[in-house]
């Protein structure tokens, strides 16, 4: 192994000190010419039922691109769940959606787009009402 990396490091060394490149023509310019994605991320900060779906307490689950992020939980008009310390990471946009859990199939509450353009540093509002059966409010914050 130690023969093996002295054998590669001797053409990088010179190839450095005559400022030249040993990466092929279309690496090179990828390297050079580049630029990275550059990730976002999604700070929860609450979510609120304003109107529940179910005669009982409504159980919402959130998700961000598929993925869990709050829930189920167990809510109902007035409630609110605190989710500082809960996050997503995304490039370009992400898709939140808001479930209430059944026994049964579970009732899709609606979703919201977030982009990189809310990485302004305000406080963003996004509203859950898919058909008027319930309705929750949930703020999140985008960061880079």
């Amino acid at each position: 192994m130690n023969r093996i990396l002295r054998w590669a490091a001797a053409p990088l060394a010179v190839a450095a000190l005559a400022g030249t490149t040993l990466l092929p023509a279309a690496s090179a310019s990828a390297a050079t010419g580049a630029t990275a994605m550059t990730t976002y991320t999604i700070e929860l900060i609450s979510l609120t039922c304003n109107k529940k779906q179910d005669v009982d307490k409504d159980e919402p689950q959130l998700f961000i691109d598929g993925v869990s992020k709050f829930g189920p939980g167990s809510m109902k008009k007035g409630d609110t769940a605190i989710l500082t310390g809960r996050s997503a990471t995304f490039t370009g946009t992400a898709t939140m959606e808001l479930f209430e859990v059944d026994n049964g199939q579970d009732d899709f509450l609606g979703s919201a787009q977030v982009t990189s353009a809310q990485a302004d540093g305000n406080v963003h509002v996004a509203t859950f009402d898919f058909r008027n059966h319930a309705k929750y409010t949930l703020l999140y914050e985008v960061t880079s």
